[in-house]
Parts: structure tokens; C-alpha cells; sequence
């Protein structure tokens, strides 16, 4: 994979989110009429979009003509040499390249009225040309260009030409002015500017961690089935992953007890310290997490004897080799959830650094403090938790629809050289 985190929806989601908010907004959206004057004749001219628009994500292809046109009609007619052109057309292709889609109105309802008694009237298909862009903020817009009609019979192109298509599309901008998409965040994790993807009926949204750079292509060509995805490469996971256990790093535990031999009272205590600690992802068909950690401290063991005083020694400990636990990965909601499955098996090395242990102790100190080490190791890793982020519900905010788009039923699965969480959506009103 090409990036690091990519992040999209396929069409059907995009529709049905599409068809909820023109629900709503249907007929104070999508509606309208206005007066033309075609040779000193008044003509009343009124469009009804009376099917909710469709998301076609197939990006269509840029023609060498209509790349020049966009830079030559207009006021910019002639304002360019060949040379020039020539370079400004390829900046053109190279910017919408991967980020333009189309949106269809397929059942719009024009009719023409002059007054006489006799409108013309027509249904027609509208192609509304949209491109996916990246704010300053990171949040993706969309910025419809342009509009097409297909060719009437019965209604003169001039007034599609000059009220339908112009209303239509500035219809179209305000209310996609009203979705943004919002840049997943992951915690702790530095990312890049998303890119916009459209793919063959997918939009996608490309990440890289800050350190990799912007996103270029070539993107993947393949994509998980389900309605929602985020597909995280092996960089991404790693460093998830070693920010879900860097909390470990120099963790301090305090460990002691005491116990009665024949009349007298023996007793430990000990500070232990995780430390060094390693991260490492397995990338078995479902994925793995090893932790390695080094594992020392210090403390003091002794005696107080029944007939009065005391023996007390200090000593230095750690374990050898260093503890490694294993985690498997699931998902539980939008929360990637780690569980220790298995902790290596490793060997109590108690050094006296002053004084003698007791020989009637020793054996009580070392299993009590090898069981405490398990237990400690076990425990601090047990309950890790990866937060795999923010895949925040996608606003839509069009006076007076406010709709959220929200990931659901995420589930955890390998996907080639990469981790995927798949899952569907829910659109709810705010």
C-alpha cells in the first residue's frame, strides 16, 4: 500500500445519505422557476428535480478539448500561448485527476411557459461535474465545476443553457457546501494532509504519518466490500501499537509481604520498574502484537527473631530473559482492543547487594516475588487498549437538515500487506 491510513465509503452509503437528505430539503431544494426574455417574449421557465440525486464515483475521464476549453472561453480567451496552455492543461489534469465524480439528476421536470397556453414541457437527466477538495483545515469539501444536460426535443436548449442548468448548479453548491468531511484523527499519531481518492464507485481519503509526506499515486485498485472501511498499513499499526504501550515505560510497582516462620517475622519488599520497552507487530492472517519489556528493581528481605533483633539484607533483582507478551487484536466498537493471549516464561535473578538473606527465607522471597513479577507483568499488559482513533460521523449541515453519517459494527480482519476495520453506517439527525 502506497500510504499509510486510507479511509472511505462505497456508493451505496454516499446514496443513501444523498436520498435522506433530499428527503428533507425537497421542495425548498431542487425546486424553483424564473422569468427569461427570449426576443422581447417573457417566458416563465421552472425545473423539478423529482428524484434524489445520484453519486456516480467513477471518475470520469478529461478529454484534451474540454481541459483547453475550461482555460480558454471566457475572459481567458486568447490570453495564452501554445506553450503556456500546454503546461496550464497539465496542471489542470494533474489536479482533477482522482478527485472529480459525477452527481446525477436523473428525472428533472423543465417546463417552459410563454403564457399562450401551450408550455412545453420535458423531463430531462442532469450531470452535475463535482470535484473532492482539501481545505487549508483538512477537511474535504466538495466544489461542483459544471453542469450538463442530455439534449432535449421538446424544451430549447437556450433555456436550459441559461436558467435550468445555471440554478441547478448553484443549488447543487449550496447544499454540498453543507457536507464536509472531517480528516480522521488517530491518537497520538502525527498525519499528513488527506488526499481525495475517487475510485470506481468509492471515495476514499489517503493519509500518510507526518513523516512520510503527502499521499501520491499510485493508489491500491482494490478496495474491502463493506459500506465503510479504514485500511491501516503496517507503519501505521506499528506505531499505533507503540503508542498503545508507551504508558509501560518506567511504570513503578511496589511489592512486599510478610510471614511468620517458627515465632519469628519474615518479611520483603521491593520497587519494580518496566522498562525498555518493544513493540512489535506479527502479521500473521490475524495479526499479533508482541511486547517485550526488561523488568529490574531493588528491595530489602529480613528477619525479626522471636528472642529479639533483626537480620535484614538488600539486593538488586530483574528477570531474565525479558518477559515478552502476546496480544491479539479485536475490535469493539470504533476502539481497537488488544489481549494478552500468552506471557513468556521467565526466571527470578535475586543479587544481594548488602548483607545475607536468611537461608530460611530465601525461597519464600524468591517464589513470592517470581509470583508477583507474573502477576505484575500479566496484569499491566492485559488490559492495553489501542485506540485506533476518531472516525468521526460525517456532518451534513444544510438549513434547516443537520444529518450525522456515522461508522458502526466495525470488525477487524487482514487485508493484503495491511489491517482493516470494515463495518457499515448509520445516518441520524442531530
Amino acid at each position: 500500500m502506497n500510504c499509510d491510513l486510507m479511509v472511505g465509503a462505497n456508493v451505496d452509503v454516499v446514496n443513501a445519505t444523498s436520498k435522506e437528505v433530499y428527503g428533507q430539503l425537497y421542495p425548498q431544494y431542487f425546486t424553483g422557476s424564473q422569468p427569461f426574455d427570449v426576443e422581447q417574449v417573457t417566458f416563465t421557465v421552472s425545473w423539478d428535480v423529482k428524484k434524489a440525486p445520484v453519486f456516480d464515483l467513477t471518475p470520469p475521464a478529461q478529454s484534451e478539448a474540454a481541459l483547453r476549453s475550461r482555460l480558454t472561453e471566457g475572459p481567458a480567451a486568447g490570453g495564452m500561448a501554445e506553450g503556456e496552455l500546454a503546461e496550464h492543461v497539465a496542471a489542470l489534469r494533474d489536479s482533477l485527476d482522482g478527485s472529480t465524480f459525477q452527481v446525477r439528476l436523473n428525472l428533472v421536470h423543465v417546463k417552459v411557459d410563454s403564457g399562450d397556453g401551450n408550455p412545453a414541457e420535458e423531463d430531462i437527466a442532469v450531470t452535475v461535474q463535482v470535484q473532492a477538495v482539501t481545505s487549508q483545515t483538512g477537511l474535504f469539501s466538495l466544489n461542483p465545476l459544471g453542469a450538463t444536460a442530455d439534449a432535449p426535443s421538446r424544451v430549447d436548449k437556450i433555456f436550459l443553457d441559461k436558467v435550468v442548468l445555471p440554478n441547478v448548479l448553484d443549488q447543487s453548491r449550496k447544499v454540498l457546501s453543507g457536507i464536509t468531511l472531517p480528516a480522521p484523527q488517530m491518537p497520538g499519531l502525527s498525519l499528513s494532509t488527506p488526499v481525495p481518492v475517487i475510485q470506481p464507485q468509492r471515495a476514499v481519503a489517503a493519509l500518510n504519518l507526518a513523516e512520510h509526506g503527502i499521499p501520491k499515486p499510485p493508489f491500491p485498485d482494490s478496495w474491502p466490500e463493506s459500506p465503510f472501511f479504514a485500511v491501516l498499513g503496517r507503519d501505521a499499526v506499528e506505531q499505533i501499537a507503540r503508542m498503545a504501550t508507551a504508558y509501560l515505560e518506567g511504570k513503578t510497582f511496589h511489592a512486599g509481604d510478610h510471614k511468620d516462620f517458627l515465632g519469628s517475622s519474615g518479611y520483603y519488599k521491593a520497587d519494580i520498574t518496566i522498562h525498555h520497552v518493544r513493540c512489535e507487530v506479527v502479521w500473521d492472517d490475524v495479526p499479533t502484537v508482541r511486547v517485550r519489556t526488561s523488568v529490574s528493581g531493588s528491595g530489602s528481605a529480613g528477619i525479626n527473631w522471636l528472642w529479639g533483633g533483626s537480620t535484614d539484607a538488600f539486593f538488586d533483582l530483574h528477570l531474565e530473559p525479558d518477559p515478552t507478551v502476546t496480544l491479539t487484536l479485536a475490535m469493539s466498537g470504533t476502539t481497537l482492543k488488544a489481549t494478552a493471549v500468552e506471557v513468556s516464561s521467565f526466571d527470578l535473578k535475586l543479587v544481594p547487594t548488602r548483607g545475607d538473606i536468611v537461608s530460611v527465607i530465601v525461597s519464600w522471597v524468591v517464589d513470592a516475588l517470581s509470583s508477583t513479577f507474573g502477576g505484575i507483568v500479566g496484569s499491566a499488559l492485559r488490559g492495553v487498549e489501542f485506540p485506533v482513533g476518531n472516525f468521526p460521523a460525517i456532518p451534513v449541515d444544510v438549513e434547516p437538515v443537520h444529518l450525522d453519517v456515522t461508522p458502526t459494527d466495525l470488525t477487524l480482519a487482514r487485508f493484503g500487506d495491511a489491517l482493516a476495520l470494515q463495518g457499515t453506517v448509520t445516518v441520524t439527525k442531530r
